[in-house]
């Protein structure tokens, strides 16, 4: 007995030595120097979260990204397409011809993937250790926001696989678009979840560059990117488009429907159409031949806002395709046409006045949208004056006779065109059914400027407004003149650096690798 009595004291001091150590052991094997990983990881991700944001629209941020950056990505592309602005640069054989320049129509593919992709990778593998389901929800809502401009302007795009290989494969855009509105129901599911069981918290309050980590405005930005994105295919599954517009429809958290609510990145220096109007080669890029007839036409209280006079104190624009070497006629210092008020721009990416047109087209298509689509209409105008500080709203809206002007080329060098169109601005419940649409999609198009790839694939997507056409088609049959650019081919690039994957993308376009293919939505 002795003996066990010896044996069992032995064992106990054993253990009370061994719980000691363990008690102390993170403190002795921590290093007092640097960050633990659950120190690091919100760090990181408000870092990663922040570059996400930073890239959404490209802007120059310090990291990097420079103007021009912008300029290939949008302002040689989307806006020109979009019937905005007009390229005033070399010899007019280019996008704005129809004759397509790889390193400029490569730079959405190749600049998404590299900063806004990779961060959004890199997040979700330190996110998914927090199990925390509003952290991850909040940059999937950013990651949809920035790739659907991708996948507009592609069609089908690694999406599914991307992090998981080098050489991912590519998803047909149907795939791509009901993986964005998936990933949107469950991310606006989780935020609400956290709103209601945390209702005066944020999320990275200190980092969010557009709300400050408000998490009801987040979950009124997720509503209506969705209502964007159902009804962007509304005629390629309609079914589908109602579902999921009527979510964001009928939610408690309501949607962007006033100007305090715009999705607005903060602390921006400049817009890059400033610097890319006024510092490369004194305007490499005017406000479009289309801007002038709508603009003109409609005698519209915002077009000076949006642009600046021409020398003669009006608003002149320049036609896309023109074809010459002496730009002189056309640069700022001559004024002979009207430069983008650039200065006045915000990085935004979406407005109210958006969100209120996308109600209108529901109403006006039956659905469940709370209002008439006349109502919405007329809302959507009032929150773009208001947003451009421009007056008389009243008057433009009841205004049943203006219609877009012809344009005259005001350089002399004859480009001019006749009017695109006839659509005048007052809602009539008399109208039909296309020419509400193309008043609805008129004064939307107007309203989002400078959003070019919206604009571009609202064009796409319903033919509206009508644009004015290039003075030359340089696409050897391409391109068809009047249904005008229809998406971006794939980066050269692609071709060596991922075959397989390219492959399977072009196959599941369904057409050429060509400008002049249509998308999967692309189905009026």
């Amino acid at each position: 007995m002795k003996n066990n009595i010896i044996k069992t004291a032995a064992v106990a001091l054993c253990f009370l030595s061994m719980a000691g150590c363990t008690k102390n052991f993170e403190y002795y094997n921590t290093n007092k120097h640097e960050a633990t990983r659950e120190q690091a990881e919100p760090i990181i991700l408000r870092a990663l979260f922040q570059q996400m944001e930073r890239t959404v629209i490209l802007y120059r941020d310090g990291s990097g990204i420079l103007d021009s950056d912008y300029q290939v990505t949008y302002n040689l592309c989307a806006e020109t397409w979009a019937g905005y602005l007009a390229p005033t640069l070399g010899d007019g054989h280019n996008n704005g011809s129809f004759q397509i320049n790889d390193g400029w129509t490569r730079s959405m593919f190749q600049n998404k993937y590299t900063h806004s992709m990779n961060a959004w990778n890199t997040y979700r593998r330190h996110a998914e250790d927090m199990d925390q389901p509003h952290v991850m929800a909040i940059a999937n809502v950013v990651k949809v926001m920035s790739m659907h401009q991708v996948t507009d302007y592609y069609g089908p795009i690694p999406y599914t696989e991307f992090g998981t290989s080098l050489t991912p494969r590519y998803d047909s855009q149907e795939t791509v678009y009901r993986t964005m509105l998936s990933e949107l129901d469950e991310a606006i599911e989780a935020l609400e979840n956290y709103k209601i069981g945390n209702p005066g918290a944020g999320i990275y309050s200190d980092f969010d560059l557009v709300y400050n980590g408000d998490v009801e405005k987040w979950i009124k930005l997720a509503n209506s990117l969705r209502l964007r994105l159902a009804m962007r295919i509304v005629y390629a599954d309609p079914a589908l488009a109602q579902q999921e517009a009527e979510k964001s429809l009928g939610s408690s958290f309501g949607l962007i429907l006033t100007n305090a609510d715009n999705a607005v990145v903060s602390g921006v220096d400049h817009h890059p159409l400033y610097e890319i109007n006024v510092n490369f080669n004194d305007a490499d890029t005017q406000m479009g031949a289309s801007m002038d007839c709508y603009l003109n036409g409609y005698n519209d209280p915002r077009r000076f806002f949006i642009a600046k006079a021409a020398k003669d104190g009006n608003l002149h624009g320049v036609r896309s395709g023109v074809h010459t070497t002496n730009w002189t006629p056309y640069k700022n210092t001559a004024a002979n046409v009207s430069a983008p008020n650039a200065s006045i721009y915000k990085i935004e990416w979406i407005n109210a006045a958006e969100v209120n047109f996308l109600c209108a087209e529901a109403a006006l298509r039956g659905w469940n949208a709370g209002g008439s689509a006349k109502d919405f209409y007329e809302a959507g105008i009032r929150a773009s004056f208001d947003e451009w500080g421009a007056s008389g709203a009243d008057a433009y809206i009841s205004d049943s006779s203006a219609k877009p002007a012809a344009f005259v080329d005001n350089t002399g060098n004859g480009a001019d065109a006749a009017a695109p169109g006839t659509c005048t601005i007052a809602f009539a419940d008399t109208d039909n059914f296309e020419t509400s649409l193309e008043k609805i999609m008129t004064q939307k198009w107007i309203a989002i400027y400078p959003n070019g790839c919206e604009a571009w694939a609202e064009y796409r997507r319903t033919r509206y407004p009508k644009l004015i056409t290039p003075a030359n088609n340089d696409s050897n049959g391409i391109v068809d003149t009047d249904l005008q650019i229809r998406r971006a081919p794939y980066p050269i690039s692609e071709q060596t650096t991922n075959p397989k994957g390219l492959a399977v993308g072009i196959a599941a376009l369904g057409g050429p690798d060509n400008a002049g293919t249509k998308l999967w939505w692309d189905q009026k």
